[in-house]
Order: structure tokens, then sequence, then C-alpha cells
């Protein structure tokens, strides 16, 4: 008789399944929601362009700033690169030959008013400084300066320059820049200045009317729109508004005012006007009409003002 061994099967150890809980509805919201605050897009899964320029021109007032903070000499060199309208023009012959007293000598002594303008300017290309233009763009006058205007060049130059890309983005810098200098001129031109608030005003005023317009089209996301308007624009103004005033810092509101304005026109020219067309069609003669009106105004007001500064000669400036 056989007996078999009875043989002990052992059960495997049952495996468990951890099943991770989702994140909230109600989170992945208000991150959702957040994200699309920085973003212009109005369809989902929209082209986005890499903020190149924004970034570059960032980082070059940064590396120049810290360039004239640490280096004395360089410090004392940047009035080189301000805007300043008799390093910019000729003086008339009558001025030229004033007598003055010489700020640059240690005696207390006196030399022709065209020689010591000279001096202060440099005799680099004098008196056609030209590059000026868009040199008083990469300097700042402090900290305070530099941050207020590069935290609203990041702020609106991305949002734009990864909807729209970097060539339309560095037209409207460029032209807002050379547009505020130019009505800065008009306003006072022995004055000087620096700083790229000129350009970052231009950046605003077409990012408004970019806004405007993307509300026009798209009506279920008028206050989304609006709610970008209040934080973007109305809240780091008041600030802004609100430090000058305590620390009595001057400002050019004329140099805003002709980047504003070139901006602004060249928003209208881009994206039409933002009022609704009389039409259902956004190409209506009468939106094209409206672009048109803007790029021409744009044209005519840098011949005008181009025309007043290649005409005029520089005013007599009192050294002090």
């Amino acid at each position: 008789m056989h007996t078999t061994d009875d043989t002990q099967l052992e059960l495997e150890e049952p495996f468990t399944v951890q099943v991770q809980s989702p994140l909230s509805t109600k989170k992945i919201t208000i991150c959702m929601r957040f994200r699309r605050l920085f973003t212009l897009d109005v369809l989902p899964n929209e082209k986005h362009y890499y903020p190149i320029f924004i970034i570059i021109i960032s980082i070059l007032h940064i590396f120049i700033h810290l360039a004239t903070y640490i280096n004395i000499r360089w410090r004392h060199q940047r009035f080189l690169w301000a805007y300043f309208i008799p390093c910019m023009r000729p003086t008339a012959y009558d001025i030229r030959m004033l007598v003055v007293n010489c700020t640059s000598m240690t005696e207390n002594i006196t030399c022709y008013y065209g020689d010591e303008l000279k001096h202060i300017c440099s005799s680099f290309l004098y008196p056609y400084q030209l590059w000026r233009m868009f040199t008083v763009n990469l300097i700042h006058s402090n900290w305070l300066h530099i941050l207020v205007n590069l935290s609203k060049q990041l702020l609106f130059g991305i949002l734009l320059e990864r909807k729209y890309g970097s060539f339309r983005i560095v037209i409207v810098y460029w032209l807002s820049n050379v547009g505020a200098i130019l009505c800065a001129m008009l306003e006072d031109s022995r004055k000087g200045g620096i700083g790229a608030s000129g350009a970052i005003y231009g950046l605003s005023l077409f990012f408004i009317v970019e806004r405007l317009n993307a509300m026009k089209t798209n009506i279920d996301q008028r206050l989304f729109i609006v709610t970008q308007l209040i934080l973007f624009l109305v809240f780091p103004a008041t600030i802004t508004m609100s430090i000058t005033a305590i620390l009595d810092i001057t400002v050019g509101h004329a140099a805003h005012f002709g980047g504003g304005l070139v901006g602004f026109l060249f928003g209208i020219g881009m994206f039409g006007c933002p009022c609704p067309c009389p039409s259902n069609n956004n190409y209506c003669n009468y939106q094209m009409a409206c672009r048109w009106i803007a790029f021409l105004f744009l044209f005519i007001y840098f011949v005008v003002t181009f025309t007043i500064f290649f005409l005029m000669d520089a005013p007599f400036v009192k050294w002090t």
C-alpha cells in the first residue's frame, strides 16, 4: 500500500493596489485659472512663441545697471548714453561763441560754450550723437527706477511676445522708445532723460488695445479680460503713482505720453478699433478704415517730430 505525502500549498500573499485619490477639482480649477490669467489665449492649445527679445533686453538692462553701479568710472559716463538734445543737434554759432565758466576745469576760468558742450557730450560724432535715442533705454538712475521699469517690461513684454512673436514686439518697443524721445523734445529740448519707460508705456497701450479687441470678439470672457486689465494696469499704475508722489520723483510725462501714443496707434493699426463693428464681419470697411487711419497718424507723427528735430538748433543750456 502506497502512501502519498500531503502537499501543502502555500497561498501567496495577496497584493494590494493603492489608488491615490485625485486632486480636488477645486484645486485644479484654481491653478488653471491662475495660469490662464498670465496668457492672452482665446482658444485652447494656441501657438506660443519664446519671449526671446524681452528676456535679452531685460538682462541687458540689469547687466548695464550693475556695471555702472559697481564701476565708478562707468557711473560717471552714463551721461554719454542719456538723451540730451544739445549733444544730438548743432547749436547756433552765436550761442557757441558765448563765454561761460568751464565746469570741466579745476580752476575758475572761462571758455566758449561750444567747447564746453563738446567736452561734456564727448567729441565722438558730436553734435550728431543720434545713438542716444536707443541707448537712453538701457540706463536707469537707481535701483527703484530699474525695478519698476523691469517689472512692467517683463509683465507686458512676455505676455505679448508669447502671443505675437518677437518681430512685432521689437517694432512696437523701439518705435515707442523713439516716439517718447521726440515727444519729450517737443516739451522742452533743454532737458535730458534716461530710462525705458517710454517703450514700456508703448507696450502697455498696445496691451490695452489688444485686450479690448479680445473683449469685443469674446463676449463670454469679458469678465476675465477686465480682471486682467485691473490686475496688470490699474493696480501697478496706482502703486507707481503713489511711490513717485511720496518720494517726489521727477517723471517725464511727455515721454510717457509719446511712447503710449505710438503703442496705441500701432495697436489700432494691427487689431482695429475696440468699438463694435457695424456689421458682423470683423474685416468690414469700418475696421479697415480705422487701421489705415491709425497707421497714417503714426506716420504723420514721426514725420512731423523728426522734421522739427532735424530743422531746429539745439538750445542754450545753462550749466549749474
